[in-house]
Parts: C-alpha cells; sequence; structure tokens
C-alpha cells in the first residue's frame, strides 16, 4: 500500500500568452513543478492574450467556480501595468513563480477596520 501526499489547497494558473511568447510551454511547466511542489492540485492554466476581454474578471470568476485557494503566474508582468490587481488579490493569493513572491488575500479584521493594504511576502 503506497500513500500519496494530499494537496493543501486547489490552484490555477494564468499567462498572457502574448507576454511568453515563444516560452509559453517552459512557463507553463514551470507553473506546474511549483504548484506540485507547493502542494496544489493544480486544476487547470488559464491563457488569455491581448485579444482577451477582461481576462482578470474571466480569472477570477474561473478561480470562483474551481473555488481556487491560490493563482500561480510566471510573474506581475502577465498582469496589465505589471501589477498584480488587488481585486483577483481578494478572491484568492497569487504566486509569482520567477520571483516566488505570494500576494496573499486580506484577512477580515474582526473589528470592522480595514488597512486598505494587501499583504505582500516573499516566499522561499
Amino acid at each position: 500500500m503506497t500513500s500519496e501526499a494530499v494537496p493543501d489547497g486547489i490552484a490555477i494558473g494564468y499567462l498572457r500568452a502574448d507576454v511568453s511568447g515563444d516560452s509559453f510551454d517552459l512557463h507553463k511547466a514551470a507553473i506546474e513543478r511549483l504548484a506540485r511542489q507547493w502542494g496544489y492540485a493544480l486544476k487547470e492554466i488559464v491563457p488569455a492574450d491581448e485579444h482577451t476581454p477582461e481576462p482578470i474578471e474571466y480569472l477570477k470568476a474561473i478561480a470562483r467556480v474551481s473555488k481556487a485557494d491560490a493563482v500561480f503566474t510566471l510573474s506581475a508582468r502577465h498582469f496589465d501595468g505589471c501589477t498584480v490587481p488587488a481585486d483577483l488579490i481578494a478572491v484568492c493569493d497569487v504566486i509569482t513563480v520567477a520571483d516566488k513572491q505570494t500576494f496573499a488575500r486580506q484577512i477580515p479584521s474582526p473589528f470592522g477596520a480595514q488597512s486598505g493594504t494587501t499583504l505582500h511576502m516573499e516566499t522561499k
């Protein structure tokens, strides 16, 4: 009898084909590898390009439907303005593969006050 590791959470990937270019398959493999190393069950990688209407809204909808705990992407370059969208971080953690940064969801204050800042921590 062998025991398989149970994933710690559900993740999806996100890549902009126009940003990855010819490296799309390499970037996809890097996302798959890091998600697996960090104990996530990667459900799918959501592709987008410059012609995708509302790519972040689409990504958030997929994250909600799949009940994703995290979105893995190669880097913040895959988002407009090279900035991880705060409204995506409100839905799930965002993890960048190239620099292994985690943009974590805010935990609502039990006192009702929101600081308005997002926790941003570098991971190992």
